[in-house]
């Protein structure tokens, strides 16, 4: 219990009401507290970004917010809940303490204020919008950015680095049959035990994890779906639902919009119903996922449309563009189809070809000024990369599980297993298991053929592309064709210097 000081006499003028701000997430690790804005987990509608940032606060601070909720609580019982963790000592005012700290964070946005319960939930920022919009005005707003939370978690943490993220996947089965999936379609059979899923939720409450990805195969087909994610709600996790949307009903919808940190991502690889259906491999699969993504539009739900270039599509993939366009939704083109993870290459057949691959380059440098603005950063970062540096971040913030509770580094790298739920913990796992210790361990200059190249500025080398094109899984075999990327880019972003 912690003694407090203070000489000051204070007394609220009016009932003033606080909770946290709904779009935000905050975590209490003892020694700090750790707050942050959801932008590196969720989605925005576009032209809506929602950006505070994120604060590490003091051990006091923490035990302050740990107070709150995210529904309005007067003052008073804010206080009353303070007052039960500290040793007051006579004349000390707590509650005006309090209340300077509290609206220093409600300045910030991440904590909302108002006189009544009422007005505190009007004024909810939500998607960027509202009377709190953090602005250039902000008085706060340097001292914020001054703040490097990174380098203080990648301090306190240390050798063992901050986990932030979990990727469960609650069913390998899918209602579609993708020819460029990685999963092989073989072995979608599996179905996640909902007690199993509690379990890992639990350890990842335990572990103050912010984040939780559900994915499958296709996550709507398992009968326990809806409770899953009103479970993550409950949690207080960011949830981000990776689906085709051609299941989703009434009743998901109501439970989406009850968590204002819920997300969703789907694909849609053409607005040509034989082109995407043909890709799929599901009838009517087109018409089904457009319809949803307006139905998550029209509730208010953030979704993300992914479209990956094949040669399958490559012909109609601008309409999604356009249609992404008109529906006011980001969207993501990926040229990076890789091999399954149990190293069939049978898919790769489905890649676009050198002359369609620097076409579409071309294009983007040309008509994206934000896909240069990336480039232009990714090549800054790697210059400054010495050979000693991590080769990726895999096993640095997040893990992935599979419906039989093998953990694995990464999405799509399945087969390389670094622990089981069923015998472990995810903590132990986490800080202890010998093979994320090696994952940690591997350095730029542990892939030979790197060291000297001239396009390793362009790259960004990934070890599961590498493994799963691999036929012994062999993730310092460079794949050839993720090179030959690099070389494009570098041809291309220099011709324009």
């Amino acid at each position: 219990m912690v003694s407090l000081r203070h000489h000051q006499i204070f007394s609220t003028i009016f009932m003033a009401y606080y909770k946290i701000n709904p779009l935000v997430l905050f975590r209490n690790y003892g020694d700090f507290g750790y707050i942050t804005d959801n932008r590196n987990f969720g989605y925005n509608f576009t032209g809506t970004d929602f950006i505070l940032g994120d604060q590490i606060v003091s051990e006091t601070g923490a035990d302050i917010l740990s107070c709150l909720e995210k529904q309005p609580l007067s003052i008073n019982e804010i206080t009353d809940r303070v007052a039960l963790l500290f040793e007051i000592e006579e004349g000390y005012n707590l509650q005006k303490d309090i209340v300077e700290f509290l609206d220093l964070l409600n300045m910030k946005g991440f904590v909302i204020k108002g006189e009544s319960p009422q007005e505190c939930n009007k004024n909810n920022i939500l998607y960027g919008l509202g009377t709190n919009r953090i602005n250039d005005q902000n008085p706060y707003k340097k001292e914020c950015e001054l703040i490097e939370t990174q380098e203080f978690l990648g301090k306190r943490f240390g050798e063992s680095p901050f986990p932030t993220s979990i990727h469960v996947e609650i069913v390998s089965e899918c209602n579609e049959r993708c020819i460029h999936c990685y999963i092989p379609h073989e072995l979608k059979t599996e179905l996640m035990d909902d007690k199993f899923f509690y379990r890992i939720l639990d350890q990842a409450q335990e572990m103050k994890l912010l984040h939780i990805t559900i994915s499958g195969g296709e996550p709507m087909l398992h009968p326990h779906f809806v409770d899953f994610i009103k479970r993550c709600r409950e949690y207080d996790m960011s949830v981000n639902v990776l689906s085709n949307l051609t299941l989703l009903d009434e009743n998901m919808i109501r439970e989406m919009k009850n968590n204002p940190l819920l997300s969703v991502q789907t694909s849609v690889y053409s607005m040509r119903p034989e082109v995407h259906d043909g890709i799929t491999r599901h009838k009517n699969s087109l018409r089904k996922t457009c319809t949803s993504v307006r139905k998550l539009i029209e509730n208010g739900i953030p979704v993300q449309l992914s479209c990956p270039i094949m040669n399958a599509n490559y012909d109609s993939y601008k309409s999604v563009q356009q249609w992404a366009f008109k529906q006011k939704v980001p969207l993501g083109f990926d040229y990076s189809i890789i091999a399954k993870y149990n190293h069939d290459k049978e898919n790769l057949n489905c890649r676009v070809s050198n002359e369609e691959l620097y076409e579409f380059i071309a294009d983007k440098m040309t008509n994206d000024s934000s896909y240069i603005e990336d480039l232009e950063k990714e090549i800054a970062d790697n210059k400054k990369k010495s050979a000693d540096d991590y080769i990726c971040s895999v096993c640095n913030s997040s893990i992935c599980i599979s419906p039989q509770g093998n953990v694995y580094p990464c999405v799509g790298w399945s087969d390389r297993i670094v622990g089981n739920l069923n015998h472990d913990t995810l903590k132990n796992i986490w800080l202890k298991s010998g093979e994320i210790k090696k994952l940690r361990s591997i350095r730029r200059k542990d892939i030979q053929e790197c060291k000297s190249c001239l396009q390793k500025d362009y790259c960004s080398v990934c070890m599961v592309r590498n493994s799963n094109e691999s036929s012994t899984g062999n993730p310092f075999e460079v794949s050839k064709y993720f090179c030959n990327i690099a070389k494009i880019k570098k041809r291309l972003y220099e011709s324009k210097k």
